[in-house]
């Protein structure tokens, strides 16, 4: 069984990043964060002990796409994590210290190392 832990970010998928950062900080009145560069544009906001991650990106090839809206999650036990959707037959994209699967609506769930 996955242990989940505490909710660590919500990733949109933006059309115009440039004009959603505007709304987020502007509006919104949200901080940035340091975000690594990952390939594509967009910015993490702190969000009380969580996250809102913005995404600028075209669907990624495969099944399972880390870019789409999201739900992050950190699990107690990566590696048992791991091993738990492998014996569920559960498919799942494993990337650096995150997992990517789909629920059974589709919805795409990040499982994250507990940081």
């Amino acid at each position: 069984m996955i242990r989940p832990g505490k909710l660590h970010h919500a990733a949109l998928r933006v059309a115009d990043f440039e004009r959603s950062k505007r709304f987020y900080e502007t509006l919104l009145g949200m901080a940035r964060i340091e975000r690594p560069d990952l390939g594509f544009p967009g910015a993490w906001y702190g969000l009380g002990d969580g996250q809102l991650h913005l995404i600028q990106s075209a669907k990624f090839p495969g099944e399972i796409d880390p870019t789409d809206p999201h739900v992050a999650i950190e699990v107690e036990d990566f590696e048992a994590t791991k091993q738990a959707l492998r014996e569920q037959g559960i498919d799942f994209l494993d990337f650096a210290t995150a997992l990517w699967i789909h629920d059974p609506d589709g919805y795409t769930i990040e499982l994250r190392q507990k940081e």
